[in-house]
């Protein structure tokens, strides 16, 4: 028998997908004490949606925490990277090549700044020519007319010259300023050129030390790949030639072997045949050998219609028997010693 349960208020602050799995457990406790054992379709429906709110946020923060992951992973990757290129620059002399980039790159940005410093005093200095020459212009028409002077134009006129000295000052400040800054782009155009220069001796180097070592790696290989070489036809050459020499005699050994079993088979067959034929042969001599005696017992009885004659073998037909049952003999042991062993 189960217990009631004491809830308690869900708090205003909960979420409502919080709100959504109180509310789906009390209705589960709920029907529990009342025994009904059935869900509701809606405590049915709330628990989907409730498990697939939990396998999508389960996905974004495994998705977010694989993300992560990667780009820690991809971080370290390129840092390792980073040090390992500046680890064989470093080895391989090709930092001082890079600190040299560096040198031509600020020295072009310097020069830069030195042609644009030139470009702003020559137009200063051709501000102050034309200032100048204004005021030199203007000094001359005074002069032209100097018989009709008033009281404004002798003022002017000192004024004017007053003007022009300082003009003439800053027309000289602007030229020297304007040779100053032509020689400093020289001079920083050739320090570029020094720079790219030395850039381009220690690359020229570092290529040859580069050729070199690779050279002097070849060589090694081609030692290694000859000593394999020879390596191989001193010791696995004549090891393999015994493997195989071994083999091959114990495939012939093997094959001897079948032939001879075969052929003491076939010679087992033909001295049971040739026993065979011989006690025919035996047999045909002692029937030969009867016959006369039964023929001169019938002849004594008394006398016959038909004259008797008996069939007797000699010896020449006994040899001869017996010469053709060795030939018998013979072919028949080639013709199985062909069958049981073909030539190549």
């Amino acid at each position: 028998m189960f217990r009631p349960l004491r809830l308690r208020p869900v708090p205003h602050t909960l979420s409502t997908h919080s709100r959504r799995v109180v509310r789906l457990f009390t209705v589960d406790k709920s029907s529990a004490t009342s025994g009904d054992h059935k869900p509701s379709p809606r405590a049915e429906d709330e628990r989907g949606a409730w498990a697939a709110h939990a396998v999508l946020s389960w996905s974004e923060r495994s998705a977010v925490v694989l993300r992560k992951r990667t780009d820690d992973i991809v971080a370290r990757m390129k840092a390792s990277f980073s040090q390992l290129g500046g680890n064989i620059n470093r080895v391989t002399g090709y930092e001082e090549i890079e600190a040299l980039k560096r040198s031509v790159v600020s020295q072009e940005a310097r020069i830069a700044e030195a042609r644009e410093k030139s470009r702003d005093t020559k137009t200063a200095y051709a501000e102050a020519v034309q200032q100048r020459s204004n005021s030199q212009r203007e000094v001359n028409d005074l002069l032209q007319r100097k018989h009709t002077w008033k009281d404004a134009d002798v003022g002017r006129f000192t004024a004017l010259v007053r003007q022009d000295h300082l003009y003439e000052q800053e027309e000289a400040r602007a030229k020297d300023a304007v040779a100053a800054s032509d020689d400093e782009v020289d001079r920083e155009f050739s320090a570029l050129m020094r720079l790219i220069l030395a850039r381009y001796h220690e690359e020229q180097v570092w290529s040859d030390k580069i050729r070199s070592v690779s050279t002097y790696g070849q060589l090694a290989v081609m030692g290694v790949n000859v000593f394999v070489f020879l390596l191989a036809i001193v010791l696995v050459e004549p090891w393999k030639r015994r493997r195989l020499a071994q083999t091959f005699e114990r495939k012939v050994e093997e094959l001897e072997a079948s032939n001879v079993a075969v052929v003491k088979g076939g010679i087992r067959a033909l001295d049971q045949r040739l026993d065979e034929q011989q006690q025919t042969l035996s047999r045909l001599v002692a029937a030969s050998a009867a016959t006369p005696l039964e023929t001169a017992s019938h002849v004594g009885d008394g006398p016959s219609l038909v004259e008797a004659h008996p069939y007797t073998l000699s010896n020449e037909d006994v040899a001869f028997v017996a010469s053709s049952a060795a030939f018998t003999a013979a072919v028949l042991g080639w013709v199985l010693r062909g069958w049981f062993h073909p030539g190549p």
